[in-house]
């Protein structure tokens, strides 16, 4: 170390003590304890994240779907990654140079009937015999929460609506939006008379259509216990009385969850895709199951690159009958020639 870097050291040391002792013992340990927290801070948002490949094309770029819950190669479509649990911490924030910035509670939350704004007692504090008092509180607070018929419906069907969203495996966006039609249909007196499980299915399947995550008739009987009928009816009663506008389902949208169900590769999935355009250009794919004509394609094309899957292999995967595949297929194969 040279003379003039001992220097400044000792320059600096003398200006830390002095400043500790102007400041006081316990005010500066938060002070350095309050500059490690935006130190760590500022390292984690500067780090580099983990470089993490492609293992179709060897790509480093990756496009993250918040609605679909999935992971993709920008460059050749692979969904490397499905189902993502959203881990963001939303209970606190802090700002860019670390300074904490602490809340009451947990934001307003409309999948829950109340907001998610109400009180709740913890019973488990404060001196034991208060404890009759705070039960008898919370007790009383939670009726008043659900005393009107208005709420007790939300409380109910909010309540299914998230073993439903759970059995179909989707993002809260599409519950989100589901509960936004429930609520407009509640508001309109459209659900007085009918079944609430019902409704809320049916809510579901025109939530996933408009978030571009549609679920077929038949995925969502399973997954529920309702009948495609039922489910159809309703679905087509809450979009005409609250004026929702459906567009026509995809083939394409289908296409990549199909494809890794079936274990099939990003090359058979940008395929189907380029196929599938090309049969709607000609008309081919107007009037047709897009679930069906999404197997059918997916049929062809994996024996077109030596990933062959039989029919009964699709059709027990994706839920379409053989017959319907092959139909399809050959429609497809005689406008296209592309096996």
């Amino acid at each position: 170390m040279s003379v003039n870097e001992s220097i400044i050291k000792n320059k600096v040391s003398d200006r830390r003590t002095n400043f500790k002792n102007e400041l006081g013992e316990k005010e500066y340990s938060n002070l350095l304890r309050k500059q490690s927290r935006r130190r760590k801070s500022s390292s984690f948002e500067d780090s580099e994240v983990q470089v993490v490949t492609c293992p179709s094309c060897g790509s480093t770029e990756f496009f993250l779907d918040t609605i679909r819950s999935e992971k993709s190669c920008k460059k050749c479509g692979l969904v490397v990654e499905e189902n993502i649990i959203d881990s963001t911490f939303r209970g606190t924030a802090r700002d860019k140079d670390g300074n904490f910035h602490g809340q009451n509670g947990a934001p307003k939350n409309m999948a829950i009937h109340d907001g998610g704004l109400s009180t709740t007692f913890d019973v488990n504090k404060g001196h034991l015999n208060d404890k009759a008092r705070w039960y008898r509180l919370r007790r009383l607070n939670n009726q008043a929460r659900v005393s009107d018929p208005h709420s007790r419906n939300l409380a109910r069907a909010f309540t299914e609506l998230g073993v439903i969203i759970s059995n179909l495996s989707l993002s809260k966006d599409v519950r989100y939006e589901s509960v936004n039609i429930y609520r407009n249909a509640l508001d309109e007196d459209l659900i007085r008379g009918r079944s609430i499980s019902k409704i809320l299915v049916a809510t579901v399947y025109i939530a996933c259509r408009l978030c571009k995550v549609p679920r077929t008739l038949d995925e969502v009987e399973k997954a529920t216990g309702i009948n495609q009928k039922t489910i159809g009816k309703n679905y087509r009663f809450l979009a005409r009385e609250l004026g929702i506008k459906l567009t026509p389902i995809s083939p394409n949208d289908y296409i990549p969850r199909f494809a890794s169900r079936l274990g099939l590769s990003s090359q058979v999935e940008v395929r189907s895709i380029e196929i599938i355009n090309q049969a709607r250009d000609l008309g081919v794919t107007s009037g047709k199951d897009p679930a069906s004509v999404a197997a059918a394609t997916l049929y062809g094309t994996s024996m077109l690159f030596g990933e062959r899957k039989t029919q009964t292999e699709i059709a027990k995967t994706l839920g379409v009958t053989e017959v319907t595949i092959r139909n399809r297929f050959k429609e497809l194969n005689s406008k296209l020639d592309f096996i």
